[in-house]
């Protein structure tokens, strides 16, 4: 099946055509573990879910930017030309505890947005069960994330949003599960509460069940434990974590029917436009592909392929 998500990264992010800009750092919210980082970014184009930016604070001793999903967008406020960008940073290395770190008016420098989206018209093009059209009322649509792998869907719930409003294909119901290792992680969920309220004031069904791997929030287990009880035939699901996660997703898929899944991939990352090599990975088909042009988007046969895989369903880490 072919990815329904872009065929390729955007043709403005070639190496050449999207130049570094410098933002500043206009707001910081600590989440439990994590960091929302809003800059202000000059020259911003509105990005889709599953796209990100390559990031590094001006004047750092690391070299190298860090990649990170877009994780909202905002108009600028009275006095500001831009856009405020919000990135969900988590704290991985030296490079991302100096940015969780950025005071405001830190100067930040942006490459993006950057790679291959999660498609939402793609699932208005397709049939869902029995020859169902999306948009029915049995349509799903599954939100799969494993801790920092829900940076992206805060703007793809706010896209959907914009969706409603205008009158355009969507999805009957938006059901949300997130994965997190510890309650200081699950904080995030502050930051979704907003966006499931302006759906469901909207009239459309949204919810959100979670899941806490050591019991500290909720209920104990992974977020593969929820999707066992909740996946059904004809769904379609995205889904970003950690790749043992996607892979169990995935291996979950293949156990119902019409099950469409789109992937967000992640590997290191040097440039963010394809030039490096850096983050090349094989495909189900043994190409090679670089997830910064390529993707982070895949299809679930993409990536995976038709079959199931060795690792145990239910053993990815959330």
């Amino acid at each position: 099946m072919r990815a329904d998500a872009d065929d390729r990264g955007r043709s403005d992010s070639d190496p050449g055509r999207d130049p570094a800009v410098v933002g500043r750092v206009v707001h910081s919210r600590t989440l439990g573990s994590m960091v929302e980082l809003t800059v202000l970014v000059p020259g911003w184009r509105a990005a889709r879910s599953g796209e990100f930016a390559m990031i590094r604070l001006v004047g750092s001793r690391r070299f190298l930017p860090r990649a990170f999903s877009v994780h909202s967008e905002r108009p600028a406020e009275a006095g500001e030309s831009g856009t405020r960008v919000a990135f969900l940073i988590s704290p991985v290395g030296p490079a991302t505890i100096e940015l969780m770190a950025a005071s405001k008016g830190s100067e930040v420098w942006v490459v993006g947005p950057l790679g291959r989206s999660f498609d939402i018209d793609a699932l208005s093009r397709s049939e869902i069960g029995a020859g169902e059209r999306w948009g029915g009322a049995g349509s799903r649509l599954l939100i799969v994330a494993g801790g920092v792998g829900a940076a992206p869907f805060l703007l793809l719930l706010e896209r959907l949003a914009d969706r409603v409003r205008a009158s355009a294909p969507r999805a009957a119901e938006v059901l949300v599960l997130l994965g997190f290792r510890d309650s200081p992680q699950a904080a995030v969920l502050d930051a979704f509460e907003p966006p499931l309220a302006a759906l469901d004031a909207l009239g459309m069904r949204a919810r959100m069940e979670t899941i806490c791997e050591d019991g500290s929030f909720g209920r104990e287990g992974l977020v593969t434990d929820l999707l066992s009880e909740e996946l059904s035939d004809g769904d379609a699901l995205f889904c970003c974590g950690a790749h043992a996660m996607c892979e169990a997703v995935w291996d979950l898929c293949r156990t119902r029917e019409a099950v469409r899944a789109w992937f967000s991939l992640e590997a290191g990352m040097a440039c963010g436009v394809g030039s490096c090599q850096g983050c090349v990975i094989p495909m189900a088909d043994g190409r090679l592909v670089r997830v910064c042009r390529e993707g982070p988007v895949f299809s679930g046969e993409e990536a995976f392929g038709e079959s199931g895989h060795p690792c145990v369903v239910g053993g990815g880490g959330s």
